[in-house]
């Protein structure tokens, strides 16, 4: 069961021996009043105390079921702990479903990439060495029964895995034979004779072999060795990144099929993958692979001198725009296949906070698989502005890092085409609306901060840490009317080109009116979306998404017009980040106490 439901299960059971304990005192209570005794404060407190937390369960284990796409019944009608169990007993069957393919998809994701690492292994004699060459076969043919998608359905693990161990032993002693112990070493030789043979387990042990070139095709081994090239910083940010359906004709990836980037941080030397905690790494490590030019005249020169630069010269820059190469081939793979609100759910389904992290910076989250989901945006430029992908790749054939005024690293020179050519500033508030839209409810986004208002507290949930992405929430709880309907205000720091998600969502009786502000500095901004999500099972409502106005606007209706409102704060600056402070004022009813000052009404507008 996972944690979420675990929790909540137990808040359940805790909230049901309550209401026994309850029970109990009111018939006590009841007792006493009837012998003329009036019952203690303890009694009516607990009374109190007992909806309130009956009404976050309730509301929680709703929204965790409506983010599963559960259906579920009108608030109204869940007014009992009995109306609820069904609820929550949903939520844990559909979890354990998801937990199940979870599972079956990254034990498919440990065999795609143990197999593509694999088909990138080549013989520093050439490709004739036959050994190598039915090891290739033999991945090959088991890649392509892994990609059945029946492959992983049966109760039974399929028989090809068993094949698995002794593709990353090889793996092992060729990246790792230096630091292998002798213990160690021996168990994988022993694995790479059985499958594969002797012949290969000793060209593995004497460095023979490489991972990370660029293979000749198993039909023509009879072709005459080509000469190597050198790997460079771009070349390894290809290695995990899907073959595209259709190259450039100045840049080509290694000739395998393309493939899904792996959900999880991948162990190269041991050829499994592990589960880490969500968090940025200290520095991204390289990658395998070969980025190399089709034509007679190569350009790995630019990524060579760029690579060979000091870092203190390139700056923040991603020196050589791993991140350009992770979203382009991920954009590749599925363009044509998929429209692009359900690239923005398959993307953000992985990390739901790829718009709050700059771009040159994703890299650096996830083990560098944050900046795959930046594919969405390739994807949204390029259907406006049509072959500006082709135009961003054929740029580079001219680049000269750092003369003549070019920038100094070729992720800097990809960069500003995008901010140019692609027209970013002025393109990237119209990204941010298309997005909300698109991930909004399901899979949803991360959020800076929420507030959950109810009939008689308020709720405000942030991060006990700055760090992006960080799942863990801090609550206070506002009971007093000066506190709940006050300003409420939140400062945040915005990178460039990023953006930074609040949510106001209600179980109330009477309806709310809200007054969102934001000022940039000392001045007022429109730097902001705003999207009324309606109630369950209100059909007669729509989703409404409006551009806030600089002096303020006000959204009258939470709880009855709308359930849910959703504010996007977002900086379309290429290069300056934004100190911005939004002010989110809870009012108790549109309808007595109107907004007053400068604020607009987004029913007026």
């Amino acid at each position: 069961m996972a944690p979420n439901a675990e929790d909540l299960a137990k808040r359940l059971a805790a909230l049901s021996e309550r209401f026994t304990t309850l029970a109990a005192a009111l018939a006590q209570a009841t007792r006493e009043l009837q012998a003329g005794i009036v019952p203690s404060e303890a009694v009516v407190d607990e009374i109190t105390k007992i909806r309130t937390d009956f009404v976050e369960v309730r509301h929680r284990i709703l929204e965790a079921a409506r983010s599963l796409s559960i259906t579920v019944p009108a608030i109204s009608e869940v007014d009992s702990l009995r109306a609820l169990e069904p609820v929550l007993q949903t939520l844990v069957q559909t979890i354990a479903t998801q937990e199940k393919k979870a599972a079956l998809s990254e034990a498919r994701t440990r065999v795609m990439t143990v197999l593509d690492r694999i088909l990138t292994v080549t013989h520093s004699d050439g490709p004739n060495f036959a050994s190598l060459v039915q090891c290739l076969i033999k991945a090959k043919e088991t890649r392509q029964a892994a990609q059945d998608p029946k492959a992983f359905d049966s109760e039974d693990a399929p028989a090809f895995l068993n094949s698995i161990p002794a593709f990353a032993a090889l793996l092992s002693i060729i990246e790792g034979r230096d630091a292998i112990d002798d213990d160690k070493f021996a168990v994988l030789d022993e694995q790479v004779t059985q499958a594969f043979g002797r012949t290969l387990a000793v060209a593995a042990a004497r460095g023979k072999l490489t991972v990370g070139a660029v293979p000749a095709p198993l039909t023509e081994r009879s072709a005459p060795p080509a000469q190597k090239e050198p790997i460079t910083r771009s070349a390894a940010a290809a290695a995990h990144a899907p073959a595209p359906a259709a190259p450039s004709r100045n840049i080509i990836f290694t000739n395998r099929e393309p493939t899904p980037p792996p959900r999880e941080p991948v162990q190269p030397r041991e050829g499994v993958l592990t589960r880490e905690p969500v968090q940025p790494r200290e520095s991204a490590q390289p990658r395998e692979g070969l980025l190399t030019r089709e034509s007679a005249q190569p350009r790995e020169d630019v990524l060579a001198r760029e690579s060979a630069q000091p870092a203190a010269d390139q700056g923040p820059q991603d020196e050589a725009a791993q991140w350009w190469v992770s979203a382009w081939a991920r954009w590749t793979q599925w363009k044509g296949t998929l429209a692009f609100d359900a690239a923005v759910k398959e993307e953000l389904g992985k990390y739901n906070y790829v718009l709050s992290v700059p771009i040159q910076k994703s890299t650096d989250y996830e083990e560098g698989l944050l900046s795959y989901g930046y594919s969405i945006l390739l994807d949204h430029i390029e259907r406006r502005f049509s072959g500006f992908v082709n135009k961003a790749l054929n740029s580079l054939k001219t680049f000269q890092p750092g003369t003549a005024g070019a920038p100094k690293s070729v992720g800097a020179h990809l960069y500003n085409v995008l901010v140019n050519e692609g027209r970013l500033q002025e393109i990237y508030p119209e990204f941010v609306k298309t997005v909300l839209l698109a991930a909004v409810p399901e899979p949803g986004l991360w959020t800076h901060a929420r507030i959950l208002e109810s009939t008689t507290e308020t709720r405000i949930f942030t991060h006990p840490s700055n760090r992006i992405g960080d799942p863990e929430h801090n609550s206070q709880r506002l009971t007093q009317e000066r506190q709940r309907f006050a300003d409420h205000r939140f400062p945040v720091v915005v990178s460039p080109i990023t953006a930074r998600f609040f949510a106001i969502a209600a179980d109330l009786r009477e309806p709310r009116s809200i007054d969102v502000k934001l000022v940039d500095g000392r001045s007022d901004s429109d730097h902001a979306w705003l999207l009324t999500m309606p109630p369950v099972g209100r059909a007669d409502l729509k989703s409404e998404v409006l551009r806030l106005f600089p002096e303020g606007t006000s959204v009258p209706g939470l709880g009855r017009d709308y359930a849910t409102l959703w504010v996007a704060v977002f900086n379309p600056d290429p290069s300056t980040e934004k100190k911005y402070e939004l002010t989110l004022s809870l009012k108790q009813s549109a309808a007595t106490k109107p907004s007053t000052g400068t604020f607009r009404s987004a029913q007026s507008a």
